[in-house]
């Protein structure tokens, strides 16, 4: 059985060290993680900074590098497996402040995922392709602009016999470094879910980021987990390694939590709200087109937690820019920050 799945590499393929697996499961998960891991490539890391040591494999950036000063700028977005405009909305988006992207749904393709063996677990395919632009890739995106990158796949996009070889998972994608890489296999429930979280340091302060993205129902055995329980278990997980300290720190918890029974309501979100509790007053409009009836609900959510003397706010974007749900941008800072 493949072993990929544990093993790193930078942009160009070759192999890469910096990324920590945290686990967040039972180990009575274990099992039903093993046939999801064999069908998965590497993680693929770039511009990141590695104890004290320089960048790994940084990538000639298309336009200069973002000054570093507050505000920072905050993304969440899930991409739709290529259906998002991804260069369109970085086009739009840029702005010349350091910038972090929480994205999920995004996909890396290539040789490196594996021959997966008889047992091996896979998602059906998604292969959205946006209107503005051709589908790519999240390891070509970076290169193309230059932009730090950590991707860890969760699972295989479609069958390994029929389909071309590529895996989805989640990235944080930044203008600026990223340090302390890290993995977080979530409680496995109908498909594998892995969080991916990383350091930037702006200026005098660390921020810590996660992106997820919970299953959005349960095995048909046990439905009724779908109704909420499933994903309060996955951010149950989630929560007992990110944030870690002191408080020190800035955490900053962005992602698709598939929040569609109870919206805000439901338990996952109001868990995550009690370790995260602000903005506040975040944005009320939803964000994610239901795959019944295209109703709109509140599924994608950013959200901080800070030392005192920080702020923060968000808002959703009014295009989606091809994918199924609208980006949420946020920016965070100290008070008495530049």
């Amino acid at each position: 059985m493949s072993d990929a799945w544990r093993t790193s590499l930078d942009l160009e393929g070759r192999p890469a060290v910096g990324v920590d697996w945290l686990p967040a499961a039972a180990v009575a998960d274990t099992a039903a993680h093993r046939p999801w891991r064999a069908a998965v490539g590497p993680a693929r890391i770039g511009n990141v900074v590695v104890g004290n040591t320089a960048p790994a494999a940084p990538a000639a950036p298309s336009t200069p590098a973002a000054p570093v000063h507050w505000p920072l700028a905050l993304v969440v977005w899930n991409a739709r497996v290529g259906g998002g405009a991804m260069r369109a909305f970085w086009e739009q988006l840029s702005t010349g402040v350091p910038t972090v992207l929480l994205l999920q749904e995004v996909f890396a393709a290539g040789a490196s995922l594996p021959e997966p063996s008889g047992d091996a677990r896979w998602a059906a395919r998604i292969a959205d392709c946006s209107r503005e632009e051709d589908r790519i890739d999240i390891v070509t995106f970076a290169r193309e602009t230059g932009l730090s990158l950590l991707y860890v796949p969760s699972m295989r996009n479609g069958n390994p016999l029929n389909d071309p070889p590529e895996d989805r998972g989640n990235a944080i994608l930044a203008n600026i470094p990223l340090t302390r890489l890290r993995a977080i296999e979530l409680p496995f429930e109908r498909q594998r879910r892995v969080a991916v979280a990383a350091s930037a340091t702006v200026g005098d302060y660390t921020i810590d980021f996660c992106s997820v993205h919970l299953d959005n129902r349960a095995p048909w055995r046990r439905a009724w987990r779908s109704l909420g329980a499933a994903r309060h278990r996955q951010m149950e997980g989630l929560l007992g390694v990110f944030p870690a300290g002191d408080g020190a720190h800035a955490h900053v918890l962005g992602g698709d939590l598939n929040t569609w029974v109870g919206g805000r309501r439901e338990g996952a979100y109001r868990l995550a709200r009690q370790h995260f509790p602000l903005p506040e007053q975040p944005d009320s409009r939803p964000t994610h087109h239901f795959e019944i009836g295209g109703w709109l609900r509140h599924s994608d959510h950013l959200m901080f937690r800070f030392p005192s003397g920080w702020r923060g706010e968000c808002h959703r974007v009014d295009d989606t820019f091809g994918s199924d749900h609208y980006p949420l941008v946020g920016s965070v800072g100290p008070i008495t920050g530049d």
